[in-house]
């Protein structure tokens, strides 16, 4: 008997972490403290000065963490396309309505129908 045939939990865990397409930021952590400690020793023997080494390094993360921002939102946006792309055309399958957070808790709506009584319907 294996342990699936006693009901226990096996973790079949096939694929890695870091697989293609996806971002693993401890990994992306590593590397960009290794780039910003490259970057600060390579600027600070070019010009002698531990202030300029430091604006370098500093400009330097600034654009690696907004180049890491936009990969991030890339990420995402390609995966909302997939998931787009995946759902059924036919129209079968339809979102069940959810009410809103306003139309569900009635302290809220109360308090709003009060003071912005043309704002609910």
């Amino acid at each position: 008997m294996t342990g699936r045939d006693l009901g226990e939990i096996v973790d079949d865990r096939t694929r890695s972490r870091r697989s293609v397409g996806h971002m693993y930021f401890p990994q992306f952590l590593v590397g960009m403290v290794a780039t910003l400690l490259v970057i600060l020793g390579w600027t600070f023997m070019s010009t002698g000065s531990i202030w300029e080494a430091l604006g370098w390094t500093v400009l330097a993360a600034v654009i690696l963490q907004a180049g890491y921002f936009a990969a991030v939102l890339w990420l995402v946006q390609r995966e909302g396309r997939a998931a787009d792309q995946a759902k059924p055309s036919d129209g079968a399958a339809s979102p069940a309505k959810l009410p809103g957070p306003f139309e569900r808790d009635g302290i809220i709506q109360a308090v709003i129908s009060l003071f912005f009584p043309k704002l609910l319907p």
